[in-house]
């Protein structure tokens, strides 16, 4: 079996836990490679939450787990994320990479002072310090895994850095003994293990995070994560041959949502709106703000598609449009008098598009059933197929584990 490759290919929030968890029997491992304890993957077993912010989403079913060296790393969150496991009566099995990024108290502190100074411009972000921890990487001012635990690393630098923008600093001393504490025994090279597990005949799952559209270089710039969400970058965020990279599987809402700020041509406003945010539970898992809400884009999400070479795609939260009288599909944008379906050429001027809207028949009020999809619903389905050029594998009907219809083998 082939490594397989996770990717939400919208604004983020698409279902990716639940569909890592649904998948990762067949792995003998699952990966994070990119991003921060800014994402947030919610797993429900028999009416039960679980949330992974940076612990990968396997561990329910009691995989190896590994953090790549292109996640930005809060060891305290993902302390708390391993006590909860503790709790369970559970122990991970978790290798982190030593070369991850970590984000200090630095980094959180500096987040929050870059949204004041954007004043009515302020991006939205979560305040986790994934941007800058990122930023601070490139300017070699953050320790990685490693240099805290074997002690290597002078942060004399970034202090004098951090001192040229901010008067008040945290004092680093606890969270630098708290985080020895969590990486102790868990660091290692990711990269080597995954190729020992291939190379053993196991294949391996890698879990994304955030969506395509948040990518730093290919979203909705500068309304974007601080990393890349795109499946290109699983090899360069764990250290493995392009060749290890597998078959990718895109992970869609049946409709959209993104947090924060930027453009949102397909946004819902009024009634709808709120009945599907409701319904849908559309609630930051990371932040508990309400997600903007808006129908199904087929524009960016062509993009998406072609963009991380998707071979085969997960829609999820299908059920939710079962609970509105409308359903629409967005099928190009009207930019300056002028309609286009080219995601790319509409970037630019992303805020001005207008969305030309395709009605497709409702499915209100109808149960969804597991391998019995009403006609309405299955007629969504076949069109994005067609649309898309890519197999609908799986359909997710609602929150729990168990409502998910497999479609093709």
């Amino acid at each position: 079996m082939r490594n397989l490759c996770i990717v939400g290919l919208q604004w983020g929030d698409e279902g990716k836990g639940k569909i890592v968890d649904f998948y990762a029997d067949r792995f003998e491992g699952v990966v994070r490679y990119n991003g921060g304890s800014n994402a947030g993957h919610t797993i429900v077993i028999g009416g039960r939450m679980f949330v992974f912010h940076l612990l990968p989403s396997g561990y329910l079913k009691k995989k190896k787990l590994l953090i790549g060296p292109g996640v930005a790393l809060d060891p305290l969150t993902l302390d708390g994320e391993l006590q909860l496991v503790r709790n369970e009566g559970g122990e991970a099995d978790l290798l982190i990479d030593e070369r991850c990024t970590l984000v200090t108290p630095f980094e959180k502190q500096m987040d929050a002072f870059i949204e004041t100074l954007r004043g009515e411009n302020a991006l939205g972000t979560t305040k986790r310090g994934i941007g800058p921890s990122y930023a601070m990487r490139a300017l070699r001012l953050t320790p990685r895994a490693g240099d805290l635990v074997n002690g290597t690393f002078d942060m004399d630098a970034a202090i004098s850095f951090y001192k040229t923008f901010m008067k008040d600093l945290p004092d680093l001393g606890p969270w630098k003994e708290e985080s020895r504490k969590v990486l102790a025994g868990r660091t290692g090279n990711v990269g080597e293990s995954i190729m020992a597990m291939n190379e053993a005949g196991h294949s391996v799952l890698f879990e994304g995070a955030q969506g395509v559209l948040l990518d730093l270089v290919y979203g909705t710039y500068p309304y974007v994560t601080g990393a890349h969400t795109i499946a290109n970058y699983v090899p360069a965020g764990l250290g493995i041959p392009n060749t290890s990279l597998g078959d990718v599987m895109g992970v869609a809402k049946a409709y959209t949502t993104r947090v924060g700020g930027g453009p949102f041509p397909t946004e819902i406003l009024g009634e709808t709106g709120e009945k599907i945010r409701t319904e849908g539970k559309e609630y930051g898992a990371t932040t508990g703000r309400p997600r903007r809400v808006g129908w199904l884009d087929l524009v960016g999400l062509k993009y998406a598609v072609r963009l991380n070479g998707v071979s085969e795609l997960a829609l999820t939260k299908l059920d939710i449009l079962a609970k509105v009288k409308e359903m629409k599909v967005c099928i190009a944008y009207s930019i300056d008098g002028e309609e286009t379906s080219n995601f790319s050429r509409a970037l630019p001027k992303l805020a001005a598009a207008k969305p030309v809207y395709m009605d497709m028949p409702s499915f209100f009020g109808v149960e969804l059933r597991e391998h019995q999809l009403p006609g309405p619903a299955q007629n969504l389905v076949e069109f994005l197929e067609n649309e898309l050029k890519v197999k609908v594998t799986l359909v997710s009907m609602g929150e729990e584990r168990s409502a998910t219809m497999k479609r093709h083998a």
